[in-house]
Formats: C-alpha cells, structure tokens, sequence
C-alpha cells in the first residue's frame, strides 16, 4: 500500500513539473506559428505587388487585444492610400482575416521589456507594436521596395517575435529576442 502511495506521489510531482513546461513550449509555438503566418502574408502582398505590377498593401488594425489584416491593391496609379481604401478606389485583394485565427492568442503587441530591434532604445508592454510610420499600411512596390519597419507579434505570455521590413529592398526577416542574452535572433 506504501508503494501506491509513493508511486502516485512521485506521478503528481512529475505531472506538477511538467504542465508549466509543456504549458511555455505552446505558448511559443504559437507565436512562431503566428509571427511566421503573418511573415508570409507579407511576402504574398510582395509577389502580388511584383505580378500585379503595382502596389499593393497590407492594412494592419489592432481591434482590442486582436488584429486583423487586409491585402489591397492600388487602384488609380498613386499608391495604396487610406483616402483610396475609404473612397473604394484602392480594393481589397481578400477578405479581411484575423491572426489570431491562425494561432490563437497571438496578436501585435509587446508583451515584455525589449530593446528594439534597430538597438536603439527599448520598448515596454504596451508600447506601439505597429513600427513602419504614422500609417497603418505596409505597401510593397511593383519594384521591389517596401514600406521600412517592424511589426512586434507575441502571445500575452512567451516569447517576442520582430518581424523587420527592409524598404530598400523589401525583404521581410522574423526574429525572435532571447531575454537571457536581451538581443534579438533569426
């Protein structure tokens, strides 16, 4: 009897260890997951800018603790503007979708102290996630360019993930901040 008991002890001991563990490793699954779905949603709005041969954007808007993104191609030759998108000139490539739909609890946010990722200062919870201007479009040229910045995706929980755009080019890079070392990797 001694034995069962000892036994299921040591059970609920390594269960107690283990839902913390297993319950971090989802966390940040999810936000990779979400960080990554999102990093190809900007890479497709790049190859639809260079087939479609003209601009085309990804409209960000954080609706409470969610966002919620739209692709949108230029319509009249000028750009993805927000006029445009109101005025139904610049339109829609695809239903609105929201990422936490893709993995879920994730959204732009800042859920911990990091340094930016330019080095340049530090960022706190609650900050702005939203880093390309005073706009909240991401537009990629049919030339290859891009809107310059950085979108911070997270859970509310686990691990920061940057996702940078190179204007210059318009290449997008997913990086992840290691809190123990407080610098950002690939």
């Amino acid at each position: 009897m001694m034995d069962i008991i000892i036994a299921a002890s040591l059970c609920f001991l390594m269960a107690a260890i283990a839902v913390p563990v297993v319950g971090g490793t989802l966390e940040r699954e999810r936000t990779v997951i979400g960080a990554r779905y999102l990093t190809g949603q900007l890479h497709r709005a790049r190859l639809e800018a260079l087939k479609r041969a003209t601009s085309v954007a990804v409209r960000m808007e954080m609706v409470g603790e969610r966002t919620r993104f739209r692709l949108f191609a230029d319509g009249n030759g000028n750009g993805v503007l927000q006029r445009d998108i109101d005025r139904g000139i610049d339109l829609p490539l695809a239903p609105p979708e929201w990422l936490d739909g893709q993995a879920r609890e994730v959204s732009l946010r800042i859920n911990q102290s990091v340094t930016d990722v330019s080095g340049v200062g530090s960022l706190e919870p609650g900050d702005d996630p939203l880093r390309i201007g005073n706009t909240s479009l991401l537009v990629f040229s049919p030339l290859g360019s891009a809107t310059s910045g950085t979108l911070y995706v997270s859970a509310s929980r686990g691990p920061q993930m940057a996702i940078r755009v190179f204007g210059a080019t318009g290449r997008v890079r997913m990086l992840m901040f290691d809190a123990q070392a407080r610098q950002w990797q690939p």
